[in-house]
């Protein structure tokens, strides 16, 4: 499903607006055509095809004239995409910059680039490799693996399938993506796969697929693997070999994670068909602590006082989470060559671990679940004289003594919304956000 649309934008003179929410969650959307983000990094700093954005000033920036197009970012600032080959015939070639040089990868010897094709598709954190998929001639489908010390161009072809493509690369050089077999009634289908540093093609799934798109999209820091199988999200651990699938969303037909952060929360989207074939999507999120099932993006900001400002209801296609998690980008509910790009800003309220702490004698207070619906269980090592209750304006809503380790509060009767709660004990008084869904 991780479907590219290349172009090169020309608009970004119009206007866009912040909608401003409770606390530091924070969305912002772009007003102009052909805006949408393709990735998003710590520093909050998107790109489209053809721009950056800044997040804190909300500024574009042109990308570099020698680039044709941009794809994926990391918090370096090194940059994955294309630049031209010979640009009066309008030939392209894969592309990456690093520390602030666009370079171009090239073609593999065998591919002749006025008939072959290539997607650019991911730079590693630590910039030393780019991925994504070239073709020999018209057909000849593979993965290619840059190393931007060496300059090596690496062709990773299998005679057990009819194409491969990478998605994402790691820091060691492990690919995520897919593989096409021919077992499918005679046709092909994508196999989830991810691709060893030694080259080794791995499928995720505990079984084959059943039907046509599916893929790894993304890898974190942890081997943590996201994707879709069969039209439903995965989740796939590498470390535990653990494949879960998630229910598809009511009223929708399919779902997807796109992106996955390295404190494990994943972005994607649900897709179903609407009138005269247009294809409707709304933007989800997982996290163990969110829930089960994935989430709407929508749900989370409204229930924390942000107005998503869409006029179909949908936030769209959730395509990239941040490696801390704060920043999720993507664009509205459009055809993709035409929407509108947005990014929300989480500022670390999205999860929590639930634990204030002090420098010199480690972890004072937890508190858990975090979200919650109805009770909030608060416990420290010494004892908790006061837990008090303050509401986003400040005012305190509810306090009692404790006088013990560990305590409870009931938040049923409150409305959903972020709260402070203030915690006092001898060592001194911590507070933590706590989202009351």
């Amino acid at each position: 499903m991780r479907t590219p649309y290349p172009f090169k934008a020309l608009l970004f003179a119009a206007c866009a607006f912040p909608v401003a929410g409770l606390a530091q969650m924070d969305y912002w959307v772009a007003s102009s055509f052909g805006s949408r983000f393709n990735d998003v990094n710590d520093n909050g700093t998107a790109i489209s095809g053809g721009a950056y954005f800044d997040f804190a000033t909300e500024t574009w920036t042109f990308m570099e004239e020698e680039a044709t197009e941009m794809v994926s970012i990391n918090n370096n600032g090194d940059v994955a995409g294309s630049m031209y080959l010979d640009e009066p015939n309008f030939i392209l070639q894969p592309a990456y910059k690093r520390n602030g040089t666009w370079s171009p990868i090239g073609w593999f010897p065998a591919s002749n680039p006025q008939e072959s094709s290539f997607t650019t598709y991911s730079i590693s954190p630590n910039g030393i490799w780019v991925t994504g998929q070239m073709s020999i001639g018209c057909c000849d489908f593979g993965t290619f693996k840059y190393n931007t010390e060496t300059n090596v161009l690496t062709e990773v072809f299998s005679p057990d399938y009819a194409a491969v493509a990478g998605y994402v690369i790691t820091n060691d050089g492990t690919i995520g993506g897919w593989a096409d077999d021919e077992g499918l009634n005679g046709g092909t289908r994508r196999i989830p796969v991810y691709i060893t540093p030694e080259l080794e093609i791995v499928q995720v799934s505990p079984v084959l697929p059943e039907f046509g798109v599916n893929a790894v999209n993304d890898i974190n820091a942890s081997s943590l693997m996201v994707g879709d199988l069969d039209g439903h999200a995965f989740v796939f651990d590498g470390s535990t070999e653990t494949f879960t699938t998630f229910d598809i969303p009511a009223d929708y037909e399919t779902a997807t994670f796109t992106s996955v952060s390295n404190n494990g929360v994943a972005v994607g989207y649900a897709q179903r068909f609407g009138e005269f074939g247009s294809l409707l999507r709304d933007a989800i999120v997982y996290h163990p602590s969110l829930g089960a099932q994935p989430v709407f993006l929508k749900d989370i900001l409204l229930e924390n006082g942000v107005d998503i400002a869409a006029p179909t209801g949908r936030m769209g296609t959730a395509y990239a989470i941040s490696p801390n998690g704060d920043y999720v980008a993507g664009w509205d509910d459009q055809a993709p060559f035409s929407a509108n790009g947005w990014v929300v800003y989480f500022d670390g309220l999205l999860i929590s671990t639930g634990i204030a702490t002090n420098a010199d004698q480690g972890p004072i207070v937890s508190v858990f679940p975090n979200p919650t619906e109805e009770f909030l269980t608060i416990s420290s090592p010494t004892d908790i004289e006061r837990i008090m209750l303050f509401n986003a304006q400040g005012q305190m809503v509810a306090q009692q003594a404790l006088r013990m380790r560990t305590g409870t509060m009931d938040l049923k009767r409150f409305a959903s919304g972020l709260y402070t709660l203030r915690a006092t004990t001898a060592q001194g008084t911590y507070e933590r956000n706590v989202v009351k869904r």
